[in-house]
């Protein structure tokens, strides 16, 4: 069969979500191709595709991708032996193993049934709050974002923040903040709610489905409007970022910059495994000092909406306008 190299390779990137980097599901680490559809599932995700390349069965992902991403062609021809998918270019040619059989438990999933239309924003505002989800799995509802139907909202107990928009969904529920912050890349813009999953799907008909998880979450709703004295932050914070990240990167998901406020001054300053960087502004601060840790991105994403923040008690306030941004400060 005669395939579009860089239209099975962004199909296959788009189902990526769904592979798991440990096999502890059977073929969870393949594509597996039934029914004229490319699916994977790591049991947390699940993601499907329209994809019919003539055959039936699980072919491992990583070096898939990697012949793909390799090839230069613009078509490929690529058949399947049974044993082998073979894909042919242009004087070259590979085979990666197949598994016939099918053993990935993708019927596990409940099938999405009536699609809603979501708010445009919802990847935006996933992006923002996703970031304030705790990495601490003894605490496990704060390690997911909050999705009710007139807001998107996560909390980790030292920051917080709040995006109000059309969710489409009819009953608040939990979802790890690791599933869903995949929705930020994919254009999705309908939602489907079955028992135990919430399905994404974006105009391609791509769907990615994500766990609803039991348990409850905190009413936030006096911390986020606690207002306090009105504060100023200085401009071209997003370019000190951009350097400071150079090295809070090194620590991977612990990835935050420290902001210190102290007698007019505020410094930012990123550290890691290689270095640090620090920069100072001046800013108008006549309080004691005060210090909060925030994720770069997130940092970014705020100041080019706005400089203005709240200052009360321990606590720092910034109304993004789409969103509302806390979190605690310490004594320096």
């Amino acid at each position: 069969m005669k395939i579009d190299r860089a239209e099975l390779l962004r199909k296959l990137e788009a189902v990526a979500p769904g592979l798991a980097t440990r096999e502890a599901v059977e073929q969870s680490s393949c594509f597996v191709f039934t029914g004229g559809r490319v699916v994977t599932f790591n049991d947390e995700i699940a993601c499907g595709i329209d994809c019919d390349l003539g055959f039936t069965g699980a072919v491992a992902a990583k070096p898939l991708l990697d012949l793909l991403g390799k090839l230069s062609e613009a078509e490929l021809d690529v058949t399947c032996t049974g044993e082998e998918v073979i894909v042919r270019g242009k004087r070259r040619r590979a085979g990666i193993v197949m598994e016939a059989q099918i053993t990935l438990p993708i019927g596990s999933v409940e099938q999405p049934t009536e699609w809603v239309e979501m708010d445009a924003d919802f990847a935006d505002a996933v992006g923002v709050v996703e970031h304030c989800a705790s990495k601490d799995a003894n605490n496990f509802h704060l390690t997911c974002v909050h999705v009710t139907p007139t807001c998107v909202e996560a909390c980790d107990n030292f920051q917080l923040a709040r995006y109000p928009l059309n969710t489409g969904v009819r009953e608040p529920c939990l979802v790890k903040r690791d599933s869903i912050k995949h929705v930020t890349g994919l254009g999705m813009t309908e939602v489907s709610e079955t028992k135990t999953w919430l399905h994404f799907r974006n105009q391609a008909g791509l769907v990615l489905s994500v766990r609803r998880e039991v348990g409850e979450f905190e009413n936030l709703d006096d911390i986020i409007n606690s207002g306090g004295e009105r504060c100023t932050l200085p401009g071209g914070l997003a370019e000190a970022v951009d350097k400071a990240e150079i090295f809070s990167a090194d620590n991977g998901s612990d990835n935050v910059v420290t902001v210190e406020l102290r007698a007019n001054k505020l410094s930012l300053r990123g550290m890691g495994a290689t270095g640090w960087y620090e920069e100072r502004k001046e800013v108008k601060w006549e309080q004691e000092p005060m210090a909060f840790n925030i994720n770069p991105k997130l940092l970014v994403d705020i100041t080019t909406k706005t400089n203005d923040c709240f200052i009360a008690t321990g606590r720092l306030t910034i109304d993004g306008g789409k969103f509302k941004y806390v979190t605690c400060l310490g004594t320096v």
